[in-house]
C-alpha cells in the first residue's frame, strides 16, 4: 500500500469513515483488554474516550447519508438478477432506515435537542441488523453462484480441477487446498464481503442483546470488518459490485 493510495483514501468520505471506525473499533478492544489485566485506570479511560469521539465523529460524517442511500436503493430495484434485486434493494433501504436512527444518536450526544437513546440506539441496531442479514443472503448466492460455475466448467473429464467431496488422502486435501485457493484468488470480492458481513453481523446482534460478546470480542469483529472495508476501497477487484 503506498502513500499516494493512503491519502486518495483519506480524501474519501468513505476512506475516513473506515479508517476511523477501524481505530475505534480497535480502541474498544483495547480498553477491554487493558481493563482485564487491571492496567491503570487513566489508560483505560483514554482509550474509551477514544472510542466515543470517534464514534461520535463517524455519526457526524454520516448525516444526511440516508437520502443518498434511500436514492441508490431505486437504481437496484432495475438490476435483471432477481435475487439480487431484492437482496440489495432490502438491504439499501434498511441502511437508509438505520442511517436515519443514527442521526438522532449524534443529536443525543450533542445535547442539542431531547432524544431517547436508548429506543433509537435499539432502532437503529435493528435495522443495522436486517440490513446484514440481507448482505449475507445476497453473498450466499454469490458462493453459491461461483461453486455452480465451477463444477460448470468443470465437467468434460478434467479430473484435476474437479473439488474432492472427501479427503481421503493427502493428493485430495493438496487438491482441495489449490482448488479452494484458486476460487479464493478469483473471488477476492466475494470473500472479502463475507467476511465483513459475518463480521459485523455480532455487533447490532450484541447490542440488541441477542449475544453477550465482550467488548474485546466486538471490538476485534468491528477492527477485521473495518480493514476488510478498507481492502474494498483500495483494491478494485476486492469491491463486490453491485454495491
Amino acid at each position: 500500500m503506498n502513500m499516494d493510495r493512503l491519502v486518495q483514501l483519506n480524501n474519501q468520505a468513505g476512506g475516513r469513515d473506515k479508517i476511523a471506525r477501524l481505530i475505534q473499533y480497535a480502541s474498544r478492544a483495547m480498553w477491554d483488554s487493558l481493563e482485564s489485566a487491571n492496567s491503570s485506570p487513566a489508560l483505560v479511560d483514554n482509550f474509551k474516550t477514544i472510542e466515543y469521539i470517534l464514534s461520535t465523529f463517524r455519526k457526524l460524517l454520516r448525516f444526511g447519508k440516508c437520502v443518498d442511500v434511500f436514492y441508490s436503493a431505486l437504481k437496484t430495484i432495475h438490476h435483471p438478477d432477481l435475487n439480487i434485486r431484492v437482496t440489495l434493494t432490502l438491504s439499501k433501504l434498511s441502511q437508509s432506515l438505520f442511517l436515519f436512527a443514527d442521526h438522532f444518536l449524534w443529536l443525543a450526544r450533542t445535547g442539542l435537542t431531547a432524544v431517547n437513546a436508548k429506543r433509537w440506539s435499539n432502532i437503529a441496531n435493528k435495522y443495522w441488523l436486517f440490513s446484514i442479514i440481507m448482505n449475507l443472503c445476497r453473498d450466499f448466492y454469490e458462493i453459491l453462484r461461483v461453486l455452480d460455475l465451477h463444477r460448470s466448467g468443470c465437467k468434460g473429464g478434467i479430473s484435476r480441477c474437479r473439488i474432492p467431496t472427501s479427503i481421503n488422502s493427502p493428493e485430495d486435501f493438496k487438491r482441495l487446498a489449490l482448488q479452494s485457493y484458486v476460487l479464493v484468488q478469483g473471488h477476492k470480492d466475494i470473500v472479502v464481503d463475507t467476511v465483513k458481513n459475518v463480521c459485523d453481523f455480532f455487533i447490532p446482534l450484541t447490542a440488541l442483546g441477542y449475544t453477550s460478546l465482550t467488548p474485546r470480542t466486538i471490538g476485534l469483529l468491528g477492527a477485521i470488518s473495518s480493514l476488510a472495508g478498507l481492502w474494498a476501497l483500495l483494491e478494485p477487484k476486492a469491491k463486490l459490485t453491485p454495491a
